[in-house]
């Protein structure tokens, strides 16, 4: 570890005051709490420029209300669950939409049926899916994505407050059961603070834009994380950038967002939701100039989970070519100006070659790698006909925006068992790295020292030197050598050899144990630090071999904790 990047990191995490709960490094910032964020009593030098969520963050809101504390209530304002009109005339209104107009006679009908079988007019999702069930059993499996959602959007009930404002998602980052959530909004936040404070020593709030662009419908979380970060201690803007309005600039054509919004994101009827947001939007697409120089103006970028592949028809033009908001980004984060982040789809996007876009470990090995649009992700559980098998793992040769330039970003790791598609993948499409981050846990990338740590609840799986290569039968085996940093862990990237060096391992004090219950991947790793070697069996004839490459890369884990170094990975056939 350079001696320069460790006292950075101990004044940078020392002003953060972490401390140490269920044996996790967590942000414990009183003033944060309160949604001041303190001024340090010097400007300090940016700790990381990249801030890559693995998703799941959980959150007290009034939508996420498993996520609260008991005995929270929200206000009378708050918006509590998505309603949808289901009663026949609001369908009718629904089905007379250009978007409806290819549904088959029968298929109209049953949904009238439906509508008459509801046990009350405004309904859920999971009561609309009943309703419609008891009559058609496979309706809603066979509508098209754009039927499919088009009909939830028209359907969708508008709902107001006493006053008539709309009600909106409630967020009390305070009231979280999980510390680690809204550790990780207070630490964006101060990090966007050092970076205003470099041109504003007297600054104390930070101004952080958020992109939602990675949803379908992109106004549906804007309350969420404008009230998530502005707990956190910032000013917040959104930024109305999508793939609809990317293609109104590029092409002039303003007047055609409502179209645009439905043929390029997906969403439907937004206006008669959020008049306010669709305004700004049509306003910020016929003087781009404004929305540029908020992009100039802002200390933090955060990007939204959902579909990197539509977050990225955000960033670039409709002929695939960099947009001038993606370069003037890209120009402020090599000069330091900004900090980066994204959960999810917006840290999977962030890869600046073959970013990966769906499939699973299973499809892995079942159906292969594909450089292809990825299925729609309903197709998972409709089970969909098509080019490219449901699970199967795809890809995007050409990358993503390009931020985080040492591998593939993947993310929900552990969670979803993704260990044999990143290493699949990685070594089919000769990448020099790998990086799998799990939920409610963030990967800090200072990109000029090329310095990885590693903050939240679980840990990120590094996945180094892959290669693919035949075996006498034909039969391809995929090798490399993997990592896992737990909370509190740092490592440097060599970028001469495309591996990570100077590890320094959280200790036992600090790290997650998490024995009890870790996912298969951690207990073959243990059976391997403890027997020297593991060959497990996997599905259609896959077989897995672990084999640590020494003793010392497992003394993590053979002290009864997760993290660990070293660890070669085959995957034969």
């Amino acid at each position: 570890m350079k001696i320069i990047s460790k006292i950075k990191l101990f004044i940078f995490f020392s002003a953060l005051a972490f401390i140490s709960i269920q044996q996790l490094l967590f942000v414990d910032n009183v003033r944060a709490e309160q949604g001041v964020l303190s001024k340090p009593a010097s400007p300090l030098s940016p700790g990381f420029d990249l801030m890559l969520v693995g998703g799941g963050l959980k959150t007290c809101s009034s939508l996420s209300s498993n996520s609260c504390t008991e005995g929270v209530t929200f206000s009378p304002n708050a918006k509590l669950s998505i309603q949808y009109h289901f009663s026949l005339d609001w369908l009718e209104r629904a089905l007379n939409h250009f978007s409806l107009q290819t549904l088959s006679l029968n298929q109209t009908n049953n949904l009238r049926k439906a509508s008459l079988k509801a046990a009350k007019s405004s309904v859920n999702l999971n009561q609309l899916k009943d309703a419609v069930y008891q009559v058609d059993k496979h309706l809603l499996d066979e509508l098209t994505d754009q039927q499919y959602y088009a009909l939830l959007d028209l359907l969708e009930q508008e709902q107001h407050s006493t006053d008539g404002s709309p009600l909106q998602e409630q967020v009390m980052l305070d009231a979280t059961t999980k510390p680690y959530g809204p550790a990780i909004y207070r630490l964006f936040t101060l990090q966007a603070l050092l970076k205003k404070q470099q041109r504003n020593p007297d600054a104390t709030r930070p101004l952080i834009g958020i992109v939602t662009a990675s949803a379908r419908d992109p106004f549906e979380s804007i309350s969420f994380y404008s009230s998530a970060f502005e707990q956190a201690g910032a000013d917040v803007i959104w930024l109305p950038l999508d793939a609809a309005l990317q293609a109104g600039i590029h092409h002039n054509q303003c007047d055609k967002l409502p179209l645009l919004r439905q043929q390029l994101q997906g969403n439907t009827d937004k206006a008669r939701l959020y008049l306010e947001h669709t305004q700004l939007q049509q306003r910020l697409c016929e003087s781009p100039d404004n929305f540029y120089q908020q992009l100039e103006h802002i200390d933090g970028l955060f990007l939204n989970g959902g579909d990197q592949s539509l977050t990225l028809s955000a960033w670039l033009t409709p002929d695939k070519k960099p947009s001038k908001a993606l370069v003037l980004i890209k120009n402020r984060l090599a000069n330091k100006q900004i900090v980066i982040g994204g959960t999810s789809a917006g840290t999977a996007v962030m890869t600046a070659v073959n970013m990966i876009t769906g499939g699973t470990s299973e499809g892995a090995m079942q159906h292969g790698v594909f450089s292809a649009k990825p299925p729609s992700e309903r197709c998972e559980i409709n089970h969909c006909d098509g080019k490219t098998p449901a699970t199967a793992v795809t890809y995007r040769a050409e990358g993503g925006l390009g931020f985080f330039p040492f591998g593939i970003m993947d993310t929900h790791f552990s969670e979803r068992a993704r260990q044999i598609r990143l290493l699949m993948l990685t070594a089919s499409t000769e990448s020099e790295m790998g990086f799998g981050v799990d939920e409610n846990t963030a990967l800090l990338v200072n990109l000029a020292d090329k310095h990885l740590s590693v903050i939240g609840e679980h840990g990120v799986w590094v996945i180094e030197q892959t290669q693919a290569s035949k075996d006498n039968r034909g039969k391809i085996n995929f090798s490399g050598v993997s990592h896992y940093l737990t909370s509190g862990s740092q490592a440097d990237i060599d970028d001469s050899h495309w591996r990570l060096m100077n590890f320094e391992l959280a200790n036992q004090a600090v790290s997650v144990n998490m024995a009890a219950n870790s996912s298969g991947d951690q207990q073959w790793i243990g059976q391997a630090c403890r027997d020297g070697r593991l060959s497990n069996k996997l599905i259609d004839d896959f077989k897995l071999v672990v084999h640590p490459s020494s003793l010392a890369g497992c003394q993590q884990v053979l002290k009864g904790q997760l993290g660990y170094q070293g660890v070669k990975l085959l995957l034969q056939q």
